[in-house]
Order: structure tokens, then sequence, then C-alpha cells
């Protein structure tokens, strides 16, 4: 008998299943493309874009559109030639702070390494600074040093890799370290206890120990300033438990070398004391191939030639910063000025409500060296607490140095003499010949330093003046044994002039620049203690730079405020006519108010020389946390806008400065034109000054109510989008004070770049060319990438060394600040990269960051300390480009300012305003002052809500002119249209934008005329493949559905029939 045929299933039931199967799917396809559609930026920068393309313009496909001299030939290429830049950086930035004869080595020598940090050390620091250093090219400590040397005791890698780790942890409970890459580095300090290397005493005879101490560093928290429960006085200090590795060491080995790394410096006196310490080196945190120069410096393949940027103290608590450092304990905090700001940290902070924070910076311009060798010059250190051998109590260990400033030790030795010294007007020009004169090859570096005249018209005016100030540096060759070169440094006068934020100009405007008139001496020194060679320079007369005429404007002003050749010098005419030649002057007045007015900041001090022990800094008091009503107002303004503060909302017609009366600084009498056909692009406008006449016509085309507006500048975190109505393409941004870096929140970078070493290895290199150099290979890198900006170099100062993010800042001095920045953002120019300097400014600390601390400083302290690298950077730094010239296809070559970008401090603001709501920062200093043309951009802003379209409209008229903020935290959008100041400060912003773009990479290979376009991503093709499966499973679907539907009518013999319903 045959079998029944097996029925199929009823079209009913198949329907019923397989509707909602493909309504789920059409779901997820719509999902999918509406999502990726509105994070495409994102998208695009972590996950790459498609191929960089231009159109070819009629009678331009000959012409020569290469704009830029790119040696490598591939991303990899690019890499490899980083990497040897990277180790050039590293040789010359790694410093020996002590030896006793033992280095170098021999590379026979047997090594014994010890140290947690030897298996695990410090690469980078994290947050934005961190580095992919798992690339199998990157040395590690234990790469670098078997490399080096050809015998390493492995009994005690073995003894450490079987141990258990010993955790020091601080006492207080706030002291638990970061959550995530971006909320500080762990304060926990891990090392393995000394009797983890019991049974290996006689594998270390004869051996010299390498012991390895590491400080970790961090975006978005500070290292522990206080104690921890075996009693280390704070982070900085060594441990029991180091110390228990050192003695067993010292009582094994038959030598000892401490690698300390760590970008803040550690309070180390112990060490340079000891001595059965033979050694000390200081190398910060290495990058890819840091480590393998630090065993070339063991073995003396190289001879150190670093030299320190910051000051390394006997006691880190006793600086003069530490009383006014944020320690968590809510001391400097208001108590009676509160907030609501619900941000997206605020649910990692204890929530949305909290007391205003501020920053005192009473000791003024005596910060890092300055406040140590004016106060040894007074006589103020009278400690006897010496080492032995020592006579001067600059070097006591209790408040006093251990290695000063632009100290390091060679192999060799050099004499320093000033072998000429002449001046020219206010130019002055010293040269000072170097010789080796040991016995191994080596490099030196010549430090000149000033010490100006400090009367009782100093006093009068409440001007301050450390006794040593570095003026400027250069680095010789490498000189053979014998052997000797000649540095010559010029400067001008003017570069010793003070700020003096109390003097009447008589025109309506307080505070310049002066030059006392008196003798000024002029110094070459080994570090910013020891003289070396020194000659006077006599100003005749006391010269105040109040613009009364153009005689009395600094040279430098007039530089950055003039028109320039296309060789790159000053064509002697002011660039921005309407505002002609002017003199600097006071523009943080509030700042002045509170460090100096009793009744508005309550009980505040300055440092002064006139008063030096009775006005040292101090602690804040319960009075100072009582903010005055003064004080309150201006926080109110600054925290007024949609949702946040005291629930009130930015006034934007009638704000003074900014609103859209006629009175105010950013008042629009017409509006703007727009939607204009004027047949331009962004390509049109490569080589054109910022005030060419053509700029105008291109900006007509605008149109402000286009949808890309928001993502075109305002969504601008690591990517933005394309603006059609004036060729705006899209770009990719790179963050990454150690090279280019494009990281998640946990810390991990999506693409394969050097990790160069840290930023203060860098600046303790001493080397203007070779920050040339990596600045140089960044952008060649860059370049094969396809990226836009760099989001580097940084350059706040080294406030204190308990901040977390020294390792991405240079160094505690201004000028070397400066010029290593100025050097770096040069060369990434020259390759078509443009850097944005970040972070401006005053952001000094990482605690409590994301409440926008106030911070208080006497304009003479803003200004030539904390805002000086940035002026220097501005000002100095120059790019050389290619350009199409004329209508035949002629390459031209213009030099013009290379520090075209700036990110502001998103963590910060002077005198209780946020950065990128300061009109006086951005337009009257950044832009009016020194010259600056290009864009500003806010750091990732996780300080505004979501949506926050005040703070946009607001930002944008004080100068800030992009938002960066990813689509994932919504950001706002720029809805100040209805009035023509927020059209033309909107107008402003793109132009700010388009200018930096025009004179990019971004415009390499396209004609003028050409449109910058993109090949579809392949993430995007990888999208619309999906779709298109899932649309034709549902059409597949549909189809099957009809044909058993048809089917089941004509055949119901063939189908199981359909449940009925119970009647």
């Amino acid at each position: 008998m045959d079998k029944p045929k097996k029925l199929k299933m009823n079209a009913k039931t198949f329907r019923i299943i397989t509707a909602p199967i493909m309504v789920l799917f059409l779901i997820f396809a719509l999902a999918l493309s509406i999502i990726t559609n509105y994070f495409t930026p994102s998208l695009n920068a972590f996950l790459g874009k498609g191929a960089r393309k231009a159109t070819t313009p009629s009678g331009t496909s000959d012409w020569d559109t290469d704009y830029y001299d790119i040696t490598s030939t591939s991303s990899e290429d690019a890499l490899n030639n980083s990497l040897k830049t990277s180790e050039n950086i590293a040789d010359e930035g790694i410093v020996l702070l002590k030896n006793n004869g033992l280095l170098p080595l021999a590379t026979e020598q047997t090594v014994t390494p010890f140290g947690y940090d030897y298996l695990n050390p410090m690469m980078s620091g994290s947050g934005s600074g961190s580095a992919d250093t798992a690339a199998d090219y990157v040395y590690t400590a234990e790469k670098g040093i078997n490399e080096a040397f050809s015998n390493v005791n492995s009994a005690s890698v073995d003894a450490m890799k079987n141990g258990t780790v010993h955790e020091t942890t601080p006492a207080a409970a706030s002291g638990e370290g970061g959550a995530t890459a971006f909320l500080g580095s762990s304060t926990i300090l891990n090392e393995y206890p000394a009797e983890t290397y019991n049974g290996i005493e006689d594998s270390c005879k004869g051996t010299v120990g390498i012991v390895f101490l590491g400080r970790a560093g961090g975006e978005g928290g500070d290292l522990y300033a206080e104690a921890y429960d075996d009693g280390t006085p704070h982070q900085l200090a060594l441990t029991d438990t180091e110390r228990g590795v050192l003695d067993f060491a010292k009582k094994n080995c038959a030598g000892v070398v401490v690698v300390l790394n760590s970008c803040n410096t550690m309070q180390v006196g112990e060490l340079e004391d000891d001595p059965d310490i033979d050694a000390v080196i200081t190398m910060c945190t290495p990058g890819a191939v840091g480590f393998k120069s630090l065993g070339k410096i063991l073995n003396g393949t190289v001879n150190p030639s670093g030299k320190t940027v910051d000051t390394f103290v006997a006691d880190c608590t006793l600086t003069p910063t530490y009383v006014n450092f944020n320690k968590g304990d809510g001391a400097t905090s208001y108590s009676n000025a509160s907030y609501t700001r619900d941000i997206w940290l605020s649910k990692f902070k204890g929530g949305p409500d909290f007391d205003a924070r501020f920053r005192e910076y009473e000791e003024g311009v005596y910060m890092g060296y300055r406040w140590y060798e004016t106060a040894a010059d007074m006589d103020y250190f009278t400690s006897d607490n010496l080492p032995d051998g020592v006579t001067d109590p600059y070097y006591n260990r209790d408040n006093g140095v251990v290695y000063p400033f632009g100290y390091g030790l060679s192999y060799t030795t050099f004499t320093q003499k000033i072998s000429s010294f002449s001046e020219s007007g206010n130019t002055v020009t010293v040269s000072v010949d170097v010789t080796n004169t040991g016995k191994v090859a080596g490099k030196d570096v010549v430090q000149l330093y000033y010490t100006a005249p400090y009367t009782d018209f100093d006093v009068e005016n409440m001007i301050e003046k450390s006794t040593v100030n570095l003026l400027d540096y250069g680095k010789t060759k490498l000189l053979e044994p014998g052997e000797s070169d000649t540095v010559t440094i010029t400067f001008n006068k003017e570069d010793m002039a003070s700020y003096c934020f109390t003097h009447d100009n008589g025109n309506g405007t307080k505070g310049c620049y002066v030059l006392e008139g008196g003798d000024y001496v002029i110094s070459a020194r080994s570090d910013s203690h020891n003289v070396l060679d020194e000659k006077t320079v006599t100003v005749a007369d006391t010269f105040w730079y109040d613009g009364s005429d153009e005689d009395h404007i600094r040279e430098s002003d007039k530089s950055a405020q003039s028109a320039r050749n296309d060789d790159g010098t000053p064509t002697g005419e002011p660039e921005n006519t309407e505002l002609g030649y002017f003199a600097v002057t006071n523009e943080f007045e509030n700042a002045n108010t509170y460090m100096t007015d009793p009744s508005v900041g309550n009980d505040v001090t300055i440092l002064t020389r006139n008063d030096w022990a009775n006005t040292q800094p101090s602690a804040p008091t319960d009075k100072t946390r009582t903010a005055s009503d003064t004080v309150i107002g201006w926080l109110d303004y600054n925290f007024t806008t949609t949702d946040l503060g005291n629930g009130k909302t930015w006034d934007s017609v009638n704000d003074p400065v900014l609103g859209s009366n006629e009175n105010s600084k950013v008042y629009a009498a017409e509006m703007p034109a727009s939607n204009q056909k004027n047949g331009l692009t962004l390509s049109d406008m490569r080589g054109l000054s910022y005030y060419d006449e053509k700029w105008d016509t291109l900006l007509d085309q605008i149109d402000y109510s286009s949808s890309e507006m928001t993502q075109a500048l305002f969504a601008n975190a690591f990517a933005s989008g394309e603006l059609t109505s004036v060729g705006k393409p899209s770009t990719l941004d790179h963050d990454g004070p150690q090279g280019l870096a494009l990281n998640d929140n946990d810390g991990n970078s999506w693409i394969n770049c050097c990790s160069f070493p840290a930023a203060t290895t860098l600046a303790q290199t001493w080397n203007k060319e070779l920050a040339y150099e990596m600045g140089n290979a960044v952008g060649e890198e860059n370049y094969w990438l396809g990226g836009s900006a760099w989001y580097a170099p940084a350059i706040n100062l080294h406030w204190s060394p308990f901040s977390g993010r020294n390792y991405e800042y240079y160094s505690e001095d201004s000028i070397i600040s400066g010029k290593t920045a100025a050097a770096v953002i040069s060369g990434a120019g020259d390759k078509g990269t443009y850097c944005t300097l970040k972070h401006f400014a005053m952001v000094d600390q990482e605690a409590d960051r994301w409440w926008i601390p106030a911070v208080w400083a006497t304009e003479q302290t803003i200004r030539e300390i904390y805002l000086k690298p940035f002026e220097i950077a501005v000002k100095e730094a120059t790019k050389t480009i290619k350009y199409t010239a004329d209508g035949n296809g002629t390459v031209a070559t213009k030099t013009m300012r290379a520090c075209d970008a700036m990110m502001t401090s998103g963590w910060s603001g002077i005198a209780g305003l946020y950065t990128a709501y300061d009109y006086n920062l951005l337009t009257n200093v950044l832009r009016n002052e020194w010259g600056f043309q290009g864009y500003v951009v806010t750091d990732y802003d996780q300080g505004n809500c979501a949506n926050d379209d005040v703070a946009v409209n607001r930002m944008v008229r004080a100068g800030n002119d992009q938002h960066m903020l990813d689509m994932t935290l919504s950001p706002g959008a720029y809805t100040s249209l209805d009035t023509a100041t927020g059209v033309a400060a909107l107008r402003k912003a793109i132009k700010n934008t388009l200018f930096v773009i025009a004179n990019s990479a971004q415009m390499d290979g396209a004609a003028p005329g050409a449109t910058i376009y993109y090949a579809m991503a392949p993430w995007r093709v990888a999208v619309i493949a999906v779709d298109a499966i899932i649309a034709l499973g549902i059409l597949l679907g549909i189809v099957a559905n009809v044909r058993r539907t048809k089917d089941n009518k004509n055949h119901p013999e063939k189908y199981k029939p359909a449940k009925k319903k119970n009647a």
C-alpha cells in the first residue's frame, strides 16, 4: 500500500509565520540604514571612508596638482620612517640623572632586571594620549634589554612571572583610580615584594641590577597627592615595597641602575643620595621604540644628551602649587555657588548637581624652576638637610631641588663659552662655542637665560620677575672628542619685557608690556641653576609698549598682525586694515580684579619678591570657598544656557559682548548674502590670502539652512561632514600627542600608526630640528590615512608634578613648550596636516574638569606663563604650500602661518568663563593680537547637554567655530539664523574652517574648480549588501507567499486544512 502523500503547510499558516519575520527583517534594514546614516562621520572615522577623488575641470588634465613632496611610498613606508624618527627622539630625549661611572655597560655585562614595571611598563598615557604599542615592531622593556645585552639573568624574570604582586593603595577611598581610559589611570602602586627574589641571590652576583620604577598618567584623573596605606606620602614617592626591591638589588648585585618610567617627576632624592645606587635614568613613556633607545644608552651605543624640562624636587608636597592643587577633598569648591548640569558624565560623577570649582594660581609667574631659582637667589632656603659634600642650600632635602630644570649628564664632558655678543638696535646676537673635552662623541645643549632688574618700579606697578628665565636654546651637532661647534642665538630685547596689568595707557585701555631700564644679565647655563658664562645688556630707559604710536608696539605683535609676502616675511603693512597695528592690553580684567580686590576674591594672595616669605601660596580657607556676589554673578553668566546652570537662558540679544544688539562686539547690521550661484568651489581658494575678496564671493554661496551644517561644523569629533554649497569635503581627524591615534573609550586605537615617545621626551631632546622631523613624519602617516587634522600638540604646562596629563604636555616652561610645538606644527604643515593645538588655555589639572573650574590669576601670569607657549606657536610656526597660481596651471609656492587650528580647553574657564564662550581670548587675543587665521574647535564636549543649541550659538559668536561632539551624544545645532549678527558669526566660522582645509593636503590632486568627493566607504557597501540581501529575502518571501496562496487555492488537496476556530 502506498504511503499517503505529506501535505504542505497551509498558505494562511505560512503567511502567519513568514510575515512577522519579513517585517522584523524590514525593520532591521530600515534601522540599519537610518542609524548608519546618522552616525556616518563616526563610522567613517573608525571604519574608514572610501577612496578620495577629485573631478577634473576642463583643460586641467595635464596640470601638476601634486602639491606635497611625500617621500614615503605607502602607509607602511611612512610608519617605518616614523619609527626611525621616534628612535632618534628617544635617543636624545632620555635623560641620565646620575652616574657614578658605572655606565655605560659592556654589551657582555650580565644584567638582572627587577620591578613590576619591567614586565608591565608604562608605554603611553591613557585617554587621548594612549597609543598602539601591541605591534610586532614595538620594543617592550624586555625586548630592549635583551637586544642590548647578550647576558640577561632570567632568574629574576621567572621569579616575577611566578610571583604575587603587592598593591600599595591610597589610604583614602578617593584614590581608587580611573574607571575607564578617559577617567584617569589607576592610583594603585604595584610591585613585586623583595621576597619574590628569594633563592636567586647567587645568580645576581657580579651582575648589574636594573630596577624599573613607573608611574602612570591618564586623562580625566590626576596622580594621588596624599598618603598611601603603607605611609608612602603620595604617588610620586617610593613605596616600602619598591625600597625592598632596591635593597635586594643593592645587596646582591655588583651595581644598580634605576630607570624611571614616568612622565611625572618623581620624588627621588633618596636615589641620588644613596651611594649604592650607581645610576638613575628618566625616560618618561617610550612609545614604540623607546626601550630600544634605553638599551643603547645603557650599553653606550648612544651617548645621552637629553636634559630635564621639569624640576625634580625634594618634596612634591612643598611645591608652590601643591596647596591649591585639587585633591578631591572639596577645598577648591565654592560652598555657596551651586549649579545643575545634566551632562553625560554626571552619571559617573555623583549626579548633575555640583558646587562650582576653582583653581587659584597664587604663585603667579613663579612656577617651576622660576620659583626655585628665585627662592635660592633670595636666600629663602635655610635648611641644612643637605647631601654629603653639598653646601648650596638650593639642594636641601626638605624643600629644595634634586635635579634642576635643564639638567642632564653625558658620557663625555663639554665646555661652553660665549664667543660673540653683539647688539644691533633692539636685536641681540649671542654665539656660544661648545667643545667636547671628553673621550667619546656626544651632543650638548646651549641654554640661554636672562635675569631682569627688579626695583621699586616693579613693586609700585605690581610687576613680578623671576631671577632666572629661559630665553632660547640650541643643540650642537654630534661632536667628536676635541671637536667644537658654535650655537648662535638671536633675540629681541622686547623678549625680556614684562606684562604690567596695572598700567593706565592713557587711551582708555589698561595694561601693556614694559621693558624696564637697567642691566639685564644674559647667561649660558648648564641648567637653570649653574652659570657657565654671562654677559650684560643695558637698556637705557624704561619703554612702555602701550600703543601710543606704532613704535610703542612690540615687533613680534606687528609681525603677527602683518600681511605676508609669498616667502613668509612681513610686508610691513597690517593685514587686517580695519584694526591696523595695535598693542597688547588687558583682556582678563575679571581675573585681575579677583586677584587684587579683597572684596571680590576672598583671602587670595599674589606671591611677590617684595615680601617673599609672607606671600607664599596658601591653601583655600572657608573664606576663600565663599564666593563673593561679584564672583557668583560671573559664574551665573558662565553657566547660563539651555537646561543648564541657574535655570536662566543666555540672552542672545542683550548680551553686551555677544548679543545681536548694536553695541555688542559681534554686531552685524546687514544680513549676509546666501544661496548665490557664483560658480566657485573650495579648490579655487588655495593659496589666497585670508582677506582676499574672492572669499566673500565663495561665502555668498552658503546655504545656511542646509541639513549638512550640523555634521559639517558641530558634530566634529574625529570627522566632519561635507558642505556642498561651498565645496567643503568631509574630513577625518586623528587624536594622539604620541602620534596619530583613534581611540575608543577602552583606549584601543583603530589605526596602525607609530607611537612616538611622550611629548615630555621630545621636549627633553632640546632639539627643534627633531621636533620638526616628528611633525614631518606624522604628516606623512596622516597623508596615507587620508587624515586632515591631528589633535596635537598639547602645550599646557606641568603646573604640578601630580597633574594627570603631564605625559601629553612638554614641560613646566613656556619657552621650550612653545618652540617645540612651533617646530612640530611646521613639520606637519609642510606635509599637509593641520595641527589642532591644544588646550587653549590653562587646563593644568584633570580633577573635576567636567565642571569647568574657574581659574584665577593675574593677567601677567596668564600672558607670560600660560598663554606664552600658544603665542609662540601661533607666531612662529610656518608651512610652505604649493598652489596653482593662474589659469595656465603654473605652480607657485607660498610660506604661510602653519598654526591654523586651535582646540579650546573644554575643561576650564579663565575668570570663570568657559573658554569656548570667551570672546576676549578667542577673538581679541588669538586672532587680533596674534594674527591667528584658522578655526577653533572645542575639546570633546562632555560639558554641555545633548541638543544644546544655545551653547552652540553662543560659542560660535565668541569665535569658537566648531563643536567637537559625535552623534551619539546628540549635538546641538546652530539655530541663530534670524538675525544678521547670528548669520555673520556662522559665516565667519565657515570661512575659518574652509581656509584651513583649502591650504592642506585635503586639496591635493585638485585643480582650481575641482570638487573633492569620496568613493563609497567599505562599511557603506556592507550595509547596502546587507540591505540588498534582506530586500531579496523579503521579495522572495512575498513571491513564495503569493505562489503558495494561489497554489493552495487551486490545489487544496496538497495542503493541510486551515484550523477552524471553535464555535
